[in-house]
C-alpha cells in the first residue's frame, strides 16, 4: 500500500509521547518514594503496527514498515506471594508484640527481687515473728508483727489489682479496636469504597495503580490485629467481579468487606485462635478467664491461701485466733479481689487486741512463733517464688518470638521491597534514559521537517 509521506512525522509523534509518559512515570515514582504501601510502576511499551511496503525489486517484493512505539499500560510491580507471606508474619508479629508489651507490664508489677516485693514483704514478716520469739511479752514486737503482717495483705491486695488494670487494659484495648467507629470498622468503610473505585475503573478498562496501593496498605494494617483471607467478590452468577474482593478478618466467618460493603451493623465475632491470632487475639487471650493473666492471679490467690493456712494452722493451734484469713474466691477479669486481709481479732484498729497474738502454747513460751518464723520455705512462699519464675520464663520467651519475628517480618518487607519499592538510583537512570530517547525522538521530528521543507517548499526551483 502507499505510504503516505508525512508518516514519519507520525513516528516522531509516538516516540515524543511514548518517552514524555515514561519520564512522567519515573516521575511519578521518584515523588512517592517514600509514601507508605507505594508499588513501583513501569512503562509498557510495545512498537506500534507496521505498515507493510512494496518494495522496488529482489526476490521479496514487500516488507514490513515500523511505524514508532506505543504506551499500551502502566504497570504496577508487585509479588502476591510476597504479600501473602508479609502478612502472616505481620499477624504473629502483631500477637507477640501485644503478649510482649502487657506482660512485661505483669513482671514490673512483681518488682522481684526488689525491697518493694512481696518476696521482701514475707522475709520482713518473718523475721518480725522471729523477733517476737526472742521477746514473747514485748508488746513492740507484737505491733511490729502486725504491722508486717498488714504489709503482706497489702503487697498480696497490690499485686492482684495491677495485674487486674493489665488485664482491664487488655479489654478495653480490645473494645476499643472493634467498636462502632473504631479503627478496624474505619478500614472495613474504606476497603469498601476503594472496591467501588476499583471495579469502575476496571470496568472502563483502566489500571487504578495507586488505588490499589491504598487498598493493600490497609490489608496490611488490618494483618497486625488478625489473620486477613482476601478472596474475590462474586456476581450473581458466582463469578468472580474485576477489582473486587471480600476481606475476612481473623476467626469471623462473615466477610467484614463484601464487595461495594462493609459489614452493617457493625459488629466482630472474633475468637482468639491462640499465638499468632493477631493483636486482637493476643488482647482477648491476655484479659479473659482462663488466659495467662489470669492464672497468675490463681497462683498468687493460691499461694496467699497457702500461707494463710499455714500461719493460722500453727496460731490456732495453740488456742489463737485466725490471723490471715484469705478470699478463697476465684479471680475476676479485670476486677481488683485483694487475696488476703488481717484478721480483725488481732487489729486494733477493727476492734481486735495485739494481746490476741500467741508466741506460744504457755504464757512466756516462744514455741508457736519460733514455727512461724520457720515458714519462710512453707509450700505458699515456694508458690509465690514459682510464679515469680514462670511469670519471667514467660516473658522471656515471649520476647524471643518477639525479636525472631520481627527478623522475620523485617526479611520479608526487604523482599517486597526489593521488588515494588522504588529505587532513586534506578529511577534516574530511566531518566537519563526516556530524556534521550525524547530528545531523539525531537531530532527525528525536526529532520523530517526539513525534509518535508525541501519537498513542499522548495522541489521544482532552479539552482537550488
Amino acid at each position: 500500500m502507499p505510504i503516505s509521506s508525512f508518516s514519519g512525522l507520525e513516528t516522531a509523534r509516538r516516540g515524543l509521547l511514548a518517552q514524555q509518559r515514561a519520564l512522567e512515570i519515573a516521575g511519578h515514582n521518584i515523588a512517592n518514594e517514600a509514601t507508605p504501601g507505594y508499588s513501583r510502576q513501569r512503562a509498557e511499551l510495545q512498537a506500534a503496527p507496521a505498515l507493510s511496503i512494496t518494495l522496488g525489486g529482489g526476490v521479496n517484493p514487500s516488507a514490513q514498515l515500523g511505524t514508532g512505539v506505543n504506551l499500551t499500560g502502566i504497570e504496577r510491580i508487585r509479588d502476591r506471594f510476597a504479600d501473602i507471606q508479609y502478612r502472616a508474619q505481620a499477624t504473629r508479629l502483631g500477637d507477640a508484640s501485644t503478649r510482649t508489651q502487657l506482660l512485661t507490664q505483669v513482671e514490673t508489677a512483681f518488682a522481684e527481687p526488689g525491697d518493694d516485693g512481696l518476696a521482701a514483704a514475707l522475709d520482713r514478716m518473718w523475721s518480725a515473728w522471729s523477733d517476737l520469739a526472742n521477746d514473747p511479752t514485748s508488746l513492740p514486737a507484737r505491733q511490729v508483727v502486725l504491722d508486717t503482717t498488714k504489709a503482706v495483705s497489702d503487697v498480696y491486695a497490690q499485686l492482684d489489682a495491677q495485674l487486674a488494670v493489665v488485664q482491664s487494659q487488655a479489654l478495653e484495648e480490645y473494645g476499643s479496636l472493634t467498636a462502632d467507629g473504631g479503627p478496624i470498622q474505619l478500614a472495613a468503610e474504606e476497603l469498601a469504597d476503594l472496591n467501588q473505585a476499583i471495579g469502575a475503573a476496571y470496568a472502563r478498562g483502566d489500571h487504578p495503580n495507586d488505588l490499589l496501593d491504598r487498598r493493600d496498605l490497609l490489608l496490611d494494617q488490618l494483618s497486625a490485629y488478625a489473620q486477613v483471607q482476601v478472596q474475590p467478590s462474586l456476581d450473581g452468577a458466582g463469578q468472580p467481579i474485576a477489582g473486587k474482593v471480600d476481606v475476612l478478618l481473623g476467626s469471623d466467618p462473615t466477610p467484614i468487606v463484601a464487595g461495594d460493603h462493609a459489614r452493617e451493623p457493625w459488629a466482630l465475632a472474633f475468637a482468639p485462635g491462640g499465638p499468632g491470632s493477631g493483636k486482637l487475639g493476643a488482647l482477648v487471650d491476655l484479659g479473659s478467664a482462663g488466659g495467662p493473666i489470669d492464672q497468675y492471679r490463681q497462683s498468687l490467690a493460691a499461694s496467699a491461701a497457702a500461707v494463710a493456712a499455714a500461719i493460722n494452722a500453727l496460731h490456732q493451734g495453740a488456742g489463737g485466733p485466725a490471723i490471715l484469713v484469705a478470699s478463697g474466691a476465684a479471680p475476676t477479669p479485670g476486677v481488683a479481689q485483694p487475696p488476703l486481709a488481717v484478721d480483725a481479732a488481732i487489729d486494733p484498729v477493727q476492734g481486735g487486741a495485739l494481746a490476741a497474738l500467741v508466741p506460744g502454747s504457755a504464757p512466756g513460751l516462744n514455741d508457736v512463733a519460733t514455727r512461724i518464723a520457720a515458714l519462710r520455705s512453707s509450700a505458699g512462699v515456694e508458690q509465690y517464688k514459682a510464679l515469680v519464675g514462670k511469670v519471667g520464663g514467660d516473658v522471656a520467651a515471649i520476647t524471643r518470638v518477639e525479636s525472631s519475628v520481627t527478623s522475620l517480618a523485617g526479611a520479608l518487607q526487604d523482599r517486597r521491597d526489593a521488588v515494588a519499592g522504588v529505587s532513586t538510583d534506578e529511577e534516574m537512570a530511566d531518566l537519563v534514559r526516556f530524556q534521550r530517547g525524547y530528545q531523539a525522538s525531537a531530532r527525528m521530528l525536526s529532520t523530517i521537517d526539513e525534509m518535508l521543507d525541501q519537498l513542499i517548499n522548495r522541489t521544482g526551483r532552479v539552482g537550488l
